[in-house]
């Protein structure tokens, strides 16, 4: 196989001739491919990204050796070899673990200067690696090729790139694509992300606010054309409502698109669905509809004892875009399950008047059991303003030891957290010793 003396012209041919004779070929070749000269490299890389793209049931086999070669070859040449790899295992399922474990290298590819085409199937790596840093990056490259969607490869790019938001970000994400100053879906967002990296969250934050209505308008075009408006009925709904007339139009296009696809009662029988993939779905989708079309089918989901955690806590997420504070609180009081009881009130105190909200989550958090602390932590926090330092200091004194010692370590990340003009006003609201007190818990 020595490529290197094959003259230029030919050298098509030839890469296509071992391709051609099958056997142990192609396994040879990759073998050897990081060895060649960056030219010969890349003419057989793109040999390869075009066969599997058309066989990619041949590949089957070789997923191994294409990762072994997807660390040697030169930079240049990953992207089509991760191309490849995209392409072999959307028909070979069982070899996702394999894919898994180039989530690096697909970032890689995200961030250079490959085509939309190749930056597609990078995308389809990333889900499959579930590398959620990849989320940031994902939304910028959406913001370029917004500029150019009429062209095939980047119309394709978004498409790919809003179902692998909803995969790796939830619900909350992709509404915030519509509209980035949505408090509903901010709080939601910061609910879901609870156990994600601060930074990734924060990152995220800043990069939704370059969004504006002309890109909340495409994608919810994007959605019109597609064939797979159904799952973002939410992020439709979040269109309908957003201050933007023309923003406004455009997603009650898609909503009557969405409304003759299916009907709550079609995809509430998918709640039975052997995949848990499918009622997840179905499960996200029906929170997109009014509370009394869908809230009796997501409570029932909510407390379904054989039914998945995430699949139940995305039922409570559902009800609490929809506003459905009684399912809520019927939910808190669930028996079966103290971390799906804990999740509903957490979800239901946001909903209420901010003073019975903040009662009703101190109550839960004083009272909930070590390990479900921390679930109804990120709850009052969540809630919780500068100005309520005053009734965290009245509720510290009024319970016993256990609670005041869980009390006095969340005021201490209430202070970290919350620090700034409003914070330091409510401390000098303090009597003078509750002042002296709080000060040898703030940062120096």
């Amino acid at each position: 196989m020595n490529l290197q003396k094959v003259p230029g012209q030919k050298l098509n041919d030839a890469v296509c001739d071992i391709i051609d004779a099958g056997g142990f070929s192609v396994a040879v070749l990759l073998e050897k491919l990081p060895e060649m000269p960056l030219n010969i490299q890349q003419h057989i890389v793109k040999k390869i990204e075009d066969f599997f793209y058309f066989h990619p049931e041949n590949g089957a086999k070789l997923l191994k050796r294409l990762k072994k070669a997807l660390d040697l070859v030169d930079h240049s040449c990953r992207a089509g070899i991760l191309s490849a790899m995209a392409d072999i295992s959307e028909r070979v399922e069982e070899n996702d673990l394999i894919i898994s474990g180039v989530g690096a290298h697909a970032l890689t590819v995200l961030e250079s200067d490959a085509d939309f085409g190749r930056q597609t199937k990078a995308i389809e790596v990333v889900v499959k690696a579930a590398e959620y840093s990849s989320i940031p990056i994902i939304i910028k490259l959406m913001i370029r090729a917004a500029a150019g969607v009429d062209n095939f490869q980047n119309y394709q790019f978004i498409e790919t790139s809003l179902l692998a938001l909803k995969k790796l970000g939830g619900e909350s994400l992709i509404r915030l694509l519509v509209n980035p100053s949505s408090e509903a879906a901010t709080r939601l967002l910061r609910l879901e992300w609870r156990r994600m990296p601060e930074n990734l969250l924060n990152e995220t934050f800043i990069v939704l606010q370059r969004l504006d209505t002309d890109f909340a308008q495409l994608m919810l075009k994007v959605i019109d054309l597609s064939d797979f408006n159904l799952p973002f009925i939410a992020m439709i709904n979040e269109g309908v409502t957003h201050n933007d007339k023309w923003v406004r139009q455009t997603a009650v296009a898609a909503m009557q698109k969405a409304s003759e696809a299916l009907n709550p009662e079609e995809l509430s029988r998918l709640l039975n669905d052997s995949a848990g993939e499918v009622r997840l779905m179905a499960a996200t989708s029906l929170g997109g509809f009014a509370a009394g079309q869908t809230g009796d089918i997501l409570e029932e989901l909510a407390s379904r004892q054989g039914e998945s955690r995430e699949i139940r806590l995305n039922a409570l997420y559902a009800l609490f875009a929809q506003k459905n504070l009684a399912a809520l609180q019927n939910l808190a009081v669930q028996p079966d399950s103290l971390q799906i009881a804990i999740n509903a009130q957490g979800l239901a105190s946001l909903l209420m008047p901010h003073e019975e909200g903040m009662k009703s989550m101190l109550a839960a958090y004083c009272l909930a059991k070590a390990e479900l602390s921390g679930d109804a932590g990120h709850y009052l926090m969540e809630l919780a303003e500068p100005e309520d330092l005053g009734m965290l200091i009245k509720y510290h004194a009024a319970g016993n030891t256990t609670q005041r010692e869980r009390l006095i370590e969340f005021i201490r990340q209430f202070i970290d957290k919350k620090a700034g003009p409003r914070l330091d006003l409510a401390l000098k609201k303090l009597a003078e010793p509750e002042q002296k007190a709080l000060r040898l818990l703030m940062p120096a």
